[in-house]
């Protein structure tokens, strides 16, 4: 009997990667050939954990994106994942699946942002498709829509709760005018080439989740509102299973000496943010008369920030590492916040772009952490985080691993 074969995808950065190794890692227990296509930055992980890594942006294009100040921004990052990150990773991969699929015996794995797998599924009879879910923001809900934009500002007003039919014009407007434009063309062009259909638009509005599978990797009270709203077929598209946060660092464990033993507060933009000088400086000036140290860790740029009260790191599996710590400032990334929530640390966000502001937005709603909008507010707002207490976390859902929940649905497909 052949082998089955998965097929499974991440763009992003280490935040990305990090769950869907874990899912692949889970299937090559069961059997399954694993494939990964990821940004170069990141295959040596996926070679490690046993997959195969398919290198489908390399390394100085993904810097060259990731390094630009506006891929950090709300609108502008958002436009920038969609036109460059997406689409860069879009024609390599649906030539990958053309050559690696095996009719019959092979899943697809998709990430948000791999619309390659989405139209060949779509134009590959036969051809199976689970479309995982990293975080609630990319679902819509018009009367409670996950908050894609600072809640204070200028955009304070956009997309505001009970509003359902503003929300939906809006949600309108931002296919019509950003999301179509930016991936629309690449999109329907493929879809027109391979089965000659016809144009689609609002491609983001129900067409890019898989009508076979859809996983949430994140449990249901973290969004009960989105884990309620699509727990039913919609427009063609599978059910939405949330399964819990992977919690998979992509490392081995460190040795117990390599943990911090002075309880410092960590600190972290994410993997592939280029790091902000200023800020981890003044956050170290700010907690040194409380006597909390200050660890900055910037995997993609360890080192080059100097304050008696701070030390700089790379990265660091914070599984380990965040029971040893006093509490976390992070920029609110799913798989940080995931963590933090799961070690019972104290943690406040500061949001840059993508899904960060709706689970800074999760993480307050539910009182496991605080939110920093402005910058004038961090005094107090430290002062607040140090002097909070770990607390006991949510239980999980369920009492196997999020990956090895994942893995077992995927596999069932076939």
């Amino acid at each position: 009997m052949t082998q089955p074969r998965a097929i499974l995808s991440a763009p992003g950065s280490r935040g990305d990667v990090n769950p869907v190794v874990a899912i692949g890692r889970e299937l090559t227990k069961r059997g399954f050939e694993c494939f990964l296509s990821v940004a170069e930055p990141y295959a040596d992980i996926v070679r490690d954990a046993g997959l195969t890594a398919n290198v489908v942006i390399d390394s100085q294009s993904f810097h060259a994106v990731a390094s630009q100040r506006e891929f950090w921004k709300p609108l502008a990052g958002a436009r920038r994942v969609l036109s460059e990150v997406a689409e860069q990773f879009f024609r390599p991969h649906l030539e990958f699946l053309d050559s690696m699929v095996l009719p019959g015996n092979t899943v697809l794995v998709a990430h948000p942002l791999d619309f390659a797998s989405r139209v060949y599924r779509e134009t590959t009879p036969g051809c199976l498709l689970s479309s995982i879910q990293l975080a609630p923001s990319m679902m819509r809900h018009p009367e409670l829509p996950p908050r894609l934009l600072p809640d204070h500002g200028w955009s304070r007003p956009a997309m505001p709760a009970g509003w359902p039919r503003l929300n939906r014009l809006s949600y309108w407007l931002g296919d019509r005018l950003i999301i179509d434009r930016a991936i629309g063309p690449v999109i329907n062009n493929a879809r027109h080439h391979r089965a000659k259909l016809p144009p689609r638009s609002r491609l983001m509005h129900d067409w890019w989740r898989s009508p076979d599978q859809v996983l949430g990797l994140y449990p249901g009270w973290f969004a009960p509102e989105i884990a309620a709203r699509y727990a039913r077929v919609r427009q063609a598209t599978a059910p939405l299973q949330c399964i819990g946060f992977p919690l998979d660092d992509g490392t081995d464990p460190v040795p117990a000496s390599e943990l911090p033993a002075d309880r410092p507060l960590i600190m972290t933009t994410g993997s592939a943010h280029p790091g902000d000088h200023e800020f981890p400086v003044r956050v170290a000036e700010l907690c040194q008369p409380a006597g909390v140290p200050v660890v900055w860790c910037c995997p993609s740029n360890p080192g080059g920030v100097s304050h008696p009260n701070l030390r700089c790191v790379g990265y660091v599996p914070l599984g380990q590492w965040l029971p040893h710590c006093h509490a976390i400032l992070h920029h609110g990334g799913i798989g940080t916040t995931s963590r933090a929530i799961d070690a019972g640390v104290p943690q406040m966000i500061r949001p840059m772009a993508f899904d960060q502001f709706d689970n800074a937005a999760r993480v307050e709603r539910f009182g496991l952490g605080s939110h920093l909008r402005r910058a004038s507010d961090l005094p107090s707002a430290l002062t607040e985080l140090l002097a909070r207490k770990h607390f006991q976390p949510p239980p999980h859902e369920h009492p196997q691993s999020a990956a090895n929940l994942a893995a077992q649905r995927i596999a069932a497909l076939l």
